[in-house]
């Protein structure tokens, strides 16, 4: 009887022994499980966060991609008015230049036209007299003369 008795000891410290490794194991994998779900909670959060980035750089990508037209537009426009000024600003010196030209041609002509009659006055009056001093153009004429002598050199050379 004893051994009867003792087997069944052994037998019931044995199932005792795997009841406990069975129960640490469920406890194991509940602890495993609820790690998991945390995980998995917190990559869906991740997930939804990356998923409103992705949505915010999608319309900035799009807000970019319109302000570089209305840019690329702008700066079309500004460059054709660039060039329209810079045409009329060529224009108005070359008008410039031909009347700065005309009016030196028309004093150039009187100043010569009067060296040219003084002498026959001369020999009239038989008196010598002192040649008149050569005119002098204003600060201004000066000026615009050497302005427009330095432009027309430079865009002839």
């Amino acid at each position: 009887m004893t051994s009867t008795l003792d087997s069944r000891r052994d037998q019931a410290t044995t199932a005792a022994t795997a009841a406990k490794q069975a129960q640490a194991a469920v406890t194991e994998l509940e602890g495993r499980l609820q790690t998991n779900a945390s995980h998995t909670t917190t990559q869906a959060q991740a997930l939804r966060n990356a998923e409103a980035e992705v949505g915010r750089l999608k319309r900035s990508l799009k807000a970019a991609a319109k302000e570089k037209a209305r840019l690329a537009a702008a700066r079309k426009k500004a460059i054709s008015q660039a060039a329209k000024a810079q045409a009329k600003q060529a224009a108005a010196e070359s008008k410039y230049d031909k009347a700065l030209l005309a009016d030196l041609l028309r004093r150039e002509k009187e100043r010569d036209r009067t060296q040219a009659s003084a002498p026959a006055k001369r020999a009239r009056t038989a008196t010598p007299a002192a040649d008149p001093a050569p005119e002098q153009p204003d600060p201004g004429t000066a000026t615009a003369t050497k302005t427009a002598a330095r432009r027309t050199a430079a865009r002839a050379g």
